[in-house]
């Protein structure tokens, strides 16, 4: 007999363990020692997934894109590592929020959820943009969804980490330091896809991924 897990069960059960017993209410003094580190590595984790390792696998699609099935595949396996680390963020944070007493009363987690609740959704829609595509063989609505969720949802995720510098009320440097960077990456993944959205790039990169697969499957095929 076969069994197939539905993308609404495994969702359901990753936000289950995530967020078990969350409803008890009230600060957990015995384990306010654990705090530091579990918010240090929820900082590292979701600093590293939205602000270097998602946006830079957008950016690399575009870069690579000449390379055909190699940029879609190191596309897909960039942004699953960033996929991975946003979870294991999400986790961390989960235990902060659980000990404070902070998961429902606070803009960083209720954003930091709802980006995160979402974004798990992004491969299935990237699997479902690319088997329509070699369906078609053209571009169409699926990969305007595909792209631009994922687009909006890296900035509301860069956004927050903002909100939640000040949540912990890190120091004024880390703050600054946080917003330099982050805004640069993020003015920078802005301008390279305004610039390939407007311009199309170079006439090299120019050409996608999926025109290129498009290209080489209708050689294949003559």
């Amino acid at each position: 007999m076969n069994y197939y897990v539905t993308p609404a069960v495994l969702f359901g059960f990753v936000f289950a363990s995530l967020f078990s017993n969350v409803s008890a209410g009230g600060i957990i003094f015995a384990d306010l020692p654990l705090v530091p580190n579990y918010a240090k590595a929820h900082g590292i984790l979701m600093g590293l997934a939205f602000v270097v390792v998602l946006p830079g696998g957008a950016i690399l699609m575009r870069l690579l894109s000449s390379k055909g099935k190699t940029a879609v595949w190191v596309h897909v396996g960039i942004q699953l590592v960033g996929w991975v680390l946003m979870i294991s963020g999400l986790s961390m944070g989960a235990k902060v929020g659980k000990i404070l007493d902070r998961l429902e009363n606070n803009a960083h987690t209720i954003l930091g959820t709802v980006v995160v609740a979402l974004l798990l959704f992004q491969p299935l829609f990237g699997f479902l943009h690319h088997r329509r595509f070699m369906a078609i063989q053209k571009r169409g609505k699926l990969t305007l969804f595909h792209v631009w969720y994922g687009r909006i949802l890296i900035l509301l995720g860069m956004l927050n980490g903002g909100f939640g510098l000040k949540l912990a009320a890190n120091s004024t440097g880390g703050s600054i330091a946080y917003g330099v960077v982050a805004g640069v990456i993020g003015a920078t993944y802005v301008a390279v896809m305004v610039h390939f959205e407007v311009t199309g790039g170079s006439q090299t990169s120019s050409r996608t991924p999926d025109v290129v697969m498009e290209e080489t499957s209708k050689s294949q095929s003559s």
